[in-house]
């Protein structure tokens, strides 16, 4: 089965990542399309499993993956973030459905060569395609492309174009317009308690929006759609949040993160602390995304910056 060319193309004034139906509608002049990667690996409303009853009898049919996605233009920061669904989703178990889609998935990164006010990838150190998630990274030049491989696939790609190696191309750093402040990690394990959570958390709507924009984020729910009749349904899982608070109720009705400002604060704790002492790289690669979407425009670099001028 051939790829799927998923691409970033112009819709408006928006970029969006979707199916390429041509290579003249793709384009890199872009600093941070809508959607992201997770789209089409994580996919909302993912049928896993379907079911029949008939003649007394239930027949199961688990839906056969065999997309094969060719990614192209991703920029570092959502590249990155497949790396950061990786680690949740490809540790046991396994999740079969996202496992199916992202062996099969060809990753080409083609490097930022600008940034907004809400791009923060520098911070959180993924300016740059981490070793292991891309087969090709673009960088522009002058004139055209210096392409390096990350993969065995990528190497097959750069002899079938019969390119050959050249001096490796300098990087743009410090693109960024603004930084997070380093975070102390033990530092900010302590603040979990402290005042400045509550002033940050009013003027959070806990609407989820950024949760729905993230590239990084893995929460989701599973529910049963029944025919009226009975005679056929299906399990889906959908997107969730732990923002939402029936998201952190468990058996008994008992809710773990009553408060609102509980659970903002968990988004950030997440992040950047257990995510990073588990994993050895944050939760967040900085696109930028949830500040773009938020009603309110809650940015972490002014929440991160406020809670360690506490330490």
């Amino acid at each position: 089965m051939k790829y799927k060319i998923v691409a970033p193309i112009q819709q408006g004034n928006q970029v969006v990542f979707t199916f390429a139906e041509t290579p003249r509608k793709i384009t890199f002049d872009y600093i941070r399309a809508v959607n992201s990667p997770k789209h089409f690996l994580l996919p909302n409303r993912d049928i896993i499993l379907k079911w029949k009853f008939q003649n007394n009898t239930i027949a199961l049919e688990q839906p056969k993956i065999e997309e094969k996605y060719a990614f192209i233009g991703l920029h570092p920061c959502d590249a990155n973030a497949i790396a950061v669904l990786d680690k949740v989703m490809l540790e046991e178990p396994i999740d079969p459905y996202y496992h199916a889609r992202r062996r099969n998935s060809l990753i080409i990164v083609v490097d930022c060569i600008e940034s907004d006010d809400y791009c923060f990838c520098e911070s959180v150190n993924a300016r740059t395609p981490w070793e292991g998630v891309y087969d090709l990274w673009l960088v522009p030049l002058s004139e055209g492309y210096a392409i390096t491989y990350g993969s065995d696939e990528g190497i097959k790609i750069i002899k079938q174009l019969g390119l050959s190696e050249t001096t490796p191309p300098k990087i743009r750093r410090g693109i960024n317009k603004r930084r997070m402040p380093s975070i102390d990690l033990k530092a900010f394990e302590k603040l979990y308690d402290h005042v400045v959570w509550s002033r940050l958390s009013d003027d959070c709507l806990l609407c989820g929006s950024c949760m729905a924009a993230c590239p990084t984020c893995t929460c989701f729910d599973v529910v049963d759609e029944v025919n009226l009749d009975l005679s056929e349904g299906k399990r889906v899982r959908i997107w969730d949040s732990c923002i939402f608070r029936v998201f952190t109720m468990v058996a008994g009705g008992r809710v773990v993160r009553r408060e609102p400002v509980d659970r903002f604060k968990h988004r950030y704790y997440h992040k950047f602390l257990y995510f990073k002492e588990r994993y050895g790289i944050y939760g967040c690669t900085g696109c930028g995304r949830c500040v773009s979407s938020c009603p309110r425009h809650i940015d972490p670099i002014n929440v991160i910056t406020e809670v360690m001028k506490n330490v």
